[in-house]
Formats: structure tokens, sequence, C-alpha cells
């Protein structure tokens, strides 16, 4: 499960969101209600699905793939390009 290595500057979950509350409010009941996890919009402009690390923060564990990919220790973070960090 490829997560972003940080936050970025637009993020869902931060103070300079890119989107209004009422559009913000849609989207996590949607990622709720279909047990799934944001995509980093920075991500999708280079073709890759990098989970946003806002999300991540919020509770790693909140849906299945995120509490299976952190059992079997498959959680990489990556930059907007999908290509691992070091840590």
């Amino acid at each position: 499960m490829k997560v972003r290595h940080e936050q970025c500057d637009q993020c869902l979950f931060g103070p300079n969101k890119i989107v209004s509350e009422k559009v913000r409010a849609g989207i996590l009941r949607d990622i709720q209600r279909n047990d799934t996890h944001f995509i980093c919009h920075k991500s999708t402009i280079n073709g890759c699905e990098v989970t946003c690390r806002g999300d991540f923060n919020r509770n790693p564990y909140r849906t299945n793939l995120m509490r299976i990919a952190a059992r079997l220790g498959v959680v990489r973070f990556c930059d907007d390009n999908g290509q691992e960090v070091a840590k």
C-alpha cells in the first residue's frame, strides 16, 4: 500500500484544502461508506494512486485494506510518482 511520505500543502485534511467544507464532508462520507481511503490528488496528476498522508495519519487502521497492509508490513511511503522514499 503506497502512502504519500508527507502531507501535501493542499491536503483535504489540512488548513489549505482546495475544496469547500461541503465537498470535504461528501468525500469523507463516501470513503467511509465504501470502506476506502482518500487518494492524494497530486499523485493522480502523475498517474499514480498514492494514499493521502492526511487520511492515513488520522487513522492508519480505518479500512480493511489499511489494516491488512499494516499487518503484512506492506505500507510504503512514497513521493507523488509512487517511488518509495527512504525513511
